[in-house]
């Protein structure tokens, strides 16, 4: 069984996942399919700009054998464009996340991203009907971490890293949460997902990882292996490539996303 991690990419230490494989059956090959679209999502422009490029990475990877695509971010970008133009299971780890953290009970979402940003979650709890499970969005980071997100000393590669003090503000943020009243916590970024285990370890509080989620979903809806062809409903896959190959390489300085030339 393949599963493509779409938005993830290899070799920077956004790779393959190692907590991953443990919601996988055996022989299961996760693959990075890197969105070539480099803009980070920090605007309801650029999400949407990022939903194309998300697309594009999807049809790809479907063409290339996949058997199930997962959305690398709790954003879910492009995924109800992926879900028609898709054969194969489609899966968002922001869908799956608030699924699972609301069948828990009434959760909160704990972030490592500042509060501009939470237009993107809002949007999604409203979309699959989770508003009223969800108490709140409790934010972690402050609105200068996104002046500096990507490269090696970056946000995100703390983040990545764990860092002890972003780990020690998201327990508090959870501690809070739970005098708030939330059941469970659902954890904002799939960037969060190596620091996972670690947090849910320093907590009572059960801790959805999205990614995770996702991941054991998408293995899961496989159940049959078509060919690449099949793998596609749309007819315009070789279009919307054009399209991205006009704006690859055309990566924000701050964008952590890194633009990967060629098929993967």
């Amino acid at each position: 069984m393949r599963i493509a991690l779409l938005g993830t990419v290899p070799g920077i230490g956004r790779g393959i996942r190692p907590e991953l494989h443990g919601h996988l059956p055996g022989g299961t090959i996760l693959s990075a399919w890197p969105s070539r679209v480099g803009v980070f999502p920090s605007t309801p422009v650029e999400r949407d700009m990022q939903a194309i490029g998300h697309l594009e990475a999807g049809l790809r990877a479907a063409a290339d054998g996949a058997d199930a695509v997962v959305i690398d971010s709790v954003g879910d970008y492009g995924l109800s464009a992926l879900k028609a133009g898709l054969a194969i299971p489609a899966i968002g780890a922001g869908e799956a996340g608030m699924a699972a953290a609301a069948a828990l009970g009434r959760f909160a979402i704990v972030t490592v991203w500042p509060e501009s940003m939470n237009f993107v979650p809002r949007d999604l709890l409203r979309a699959y009907g989770h508003e009223a499970a969800c108490i709140g969005i409790y934010n972690v980071g402050a609105p200068q971490v996104l002046d500096r997100v990507g490269g090696p000393d970056g946000y995100l590669a703390r983040v990545d890293r764990a860092a002890p003090d972003i780990v020690s503000a998201v327990l508090a943020a959870i501690e809070a949460a739970a005098r708030d009243g939330a059941d469970a916590i659902l954890l904002g970024c799939t960037c969060m997902s190596p620091m996972a285990a670690k947090v849910a370890a320093g907590t009572r509080m059960p801790v959805v990882n999205p990614l995770g989620e996702a991941v054991r979903q998408a293995a899961l809806r496989v159940t049959d292996r078509p060919t690449p062809v099949e793998r596609l409903r749309t007819t315009r896959a070789a279009m919307l490539t054009r399209m991205i190959d006009a704006v690859t390489g055309e990566a924000d300085e701050q964008c952590p996303v890194c633009i990967v030339e060629g098929d993967l």
